[in-house]
């Protein structure tokens, strides 16, 4: 895979080829490594295939993806935190933490955030994850916060939430 596509491309390049995983127990146990600095070198293979030795970002996606493969085709992650958060404040400062984080230090705290959507049975948008750590500045930052926060309404996406576990 060429590093010269644009993130959009490339995001869905990378998502292909894990959907193309999906199925394959020893490939997603070894992208599973992918999270962890110290076997990392086993997801290497398979990162290869599409650039992503030593790319924090793809790191990261592909770990997580192969961890918790339920995956959703709209909204950002954002939309995942709301999910997680419910109708409790406790999440918000972790969910501004991330919203404060470089993303190198992105790629890191995510991590726990996904685990716990796996834990709550709550799918992820990988696609878009992929382009906002791509592109992470203040416009995703300012995205994921509308989703989180409901765009200056009181809550509605932390009611949309409750709705659809009813």
């Amino acid at each position: 895979m060429s590093t010269t596509n644009s993130p959009p491309e490339r995001a869905a390049a990378v998502m292909s080829f894990l959907r193309s995983l999906r199925n394959n127990s020893g490939a997603m146990a070894n992208l599973r490594c992918a999270v962890s600095s110290a076997r990392r070198h086993r997801a290497w293979p398979l990162l290869a295939r599409i650039g992503g030795i030593d790319e924090p970002v793809i790191e990261a996606v592909c770990g997580l993806f192969a961890y918790h493969p339920d995956e959703i085709s709209t909204g950002n992650f954002g939309d995942t935190c709301c999910r997680l958060a419910g109708m409790k404040n406790s999440f918000d400062a972790r969910f501004r933490r991330l919203l404060a984080c470089d993303r190198e230090e992105l790629c890191e705290r995510i991590r726990p955030v996904a685990f716990a959507a796996k834990t709550k049975g709550i799918p992820v948008n990988y696609q878009t994850l992929l382009e906002d750590l791509f592109w992470w500045g203040e416009r995703v930052r300012t995205r994921w916060a509308q989703a989180y926060w409901g765009a200056g309404t009181e809550e509605p996406a932390r009611v949309t939430a409750t709705q659809e576990a009813k």
